[in-house]
């Protein structure tokens, strides 16, 4: 069978970089996010009043110049890093030179029909963050984005962009009622970051609200790496040095460590209808890695994980899905001899840096290397993000 159409279960859009000074509460738009050039054409970046370049440093000691930097990589698909890394300040490639289809839904909706992609689910960029903001701003900012998102990006789609929306975990409150606000409004999924929020692990019982919130409304949860400095996890425990670092082992080892903890503290086996994707973290790991946990979910559960009742695999087959990208052919053949592939879909990334438009031909090319029947190729392609997201 030839793979003409893939559905993409992990792409991204790019904020307008005016889009929370325009719609905030007049008393905190001098709080809000906001980026842009100066009349100089050099770039910035504002939050709560402060202009990043100005700082002498940032969370986990992080150069705001790196952070700058790291937020061109966020739309430079096809672009040179040269560009990003070590351009003159005024030519330097930043989360504004974004192309058009990553702002603008009709473009999008164009361009991934153009490229062979029939369906694609959409998460935040700049807004990966924006749940672990400050809590005086974060619900604002939370919700003004999924209202642009789903109304302005997503609306005339006709189902065929699929928003998820962010959350303002530093507010729980805020979080709960802005799951049920955007379940009404239509949104199909929420997602939150593999970093725990102000060191709380999600197993914690102060999260059960919102988990409880996710089943009622029956929304999807994603988690989304973002492997900043900003939160715990692989960055700043480790003490990474840099985007590349961060890139190469924080997406698969905060994602790890967030599904060994839920499933450790029990939340799984409380919440046993909580649709969970695992996204832009690989499924390489996940069969070595669930048989080492249930290995020691066995020898030490009883007494270190007394709420841990279910195998990971089994958590996995009842309630969980894992995204990989449609050209990596290690993952794709792991899945295949491993996992159930009607709980694996292909991801794009586009527009980040390792983003290519070659997906179906590159799919295409993956599937005859790994030996794909035509049945799981099929699945892969489209056939289990129609089952999270039936059309």
């Amino acid at each position: 069978m030839a793979i003409a159409q893939l559905a993409d279960a992990d792409g991204h859009i790019i904020e307008p970089g005016d889009l929370w000074v325009e719609r905030m509460p007049a008393s905190l738009r001098d709080q809000a996010p906001h980026y842009y050039r100066d009349e100089d054409g050099v770039f910035h970046q504002k939050i709560y009043g402060l202009d990043i370049a100005t700082l002498d440093t940032m969370h986990g000691g992080m150069r705001p110049k790196d952070m700058l930097d790291n937020m061109g990589l966020a739309c430079a698909m096809g672009v040179s890093l040269d560009r990003v890394f070590v351009a003159p300040d005024r030519e330097k490639h930043t989360i504004l030179d974004g192309p058009p289809w990553a702002i603008d839904g009709r473009e999008r909706l164009a361009f991934n029909t153009t490229n062979g992609l029939a369906r694609a689910v959409l998460y935040p960029t700049f807004m990966l963050a924006g749940g672990s903001f400050f809590p005086h701003i974060a619900p604002d900012v939370c919700r003004i984005y999924n209202d642009w998102i789903f109304d302005e990006y997503c609306g005339h789609s006709k189902g065929r962009l699929i928003p998820v929306a962010t959350l303002p975990l530093t507010d729980m409150d805020a979080t709960v009622a802005e799951v049920r606000r955007v379940a009404e409004k239509g949104f199909a999924a929420v997602f939150i970051r593999t970093n725990s929020v102000n060191g709380m692990p999600y197993s914690d019982r102060s999260f059960d609200v919102l988990w409880q919130a996710i089943v009622d409304t029956r929304l999807k949860l994603g988690l989304h790496p973002l492997p900043m400095w900003d939160q715990d996890g692989t960055s700043k425990g480790y003490k990474l040095r840099d985007i590349m670092a961060a890139s190469a082992l924080g997406f698969p080892m905060d994602m790890i460590h967030t599904v060994y903890e839920m499933m450790a503290g029990g939340l799984f086996d409380r919440f046993p209808t909580l649709p969970t994707m695992i996204l832009e973290a690989g499924a390489g790991w996940i069969p070595s890695m669930f048989e080492r946990f249930e290995e020691h979910q066995k020898l030490f559960g009883r007494f270190k994980a007394p709420e841990w009742k279910t195998p990971p695999m089994e958590i996995f087959e009842r309630q969980m899905m894992a995204t990989v990208e449609a050209c990596e052919s290690t993952d794709i053949k792991i899945a295949k001899e491993f996992l159930p592939l009607d709980h694996i879909a292909l991801a794009s990334d586009w527009p980040h840096y390792d983003g290519t438009p070659e997906l179906v031909s590159g799919f295409q090319q993956v599937a005859k290397e790994v030996g794909l029947s035509d049945a799981e190729a099929g699945m892969l392609a489209t056939g289990t993000l129609a089952r999270w997201f039936p059309a």
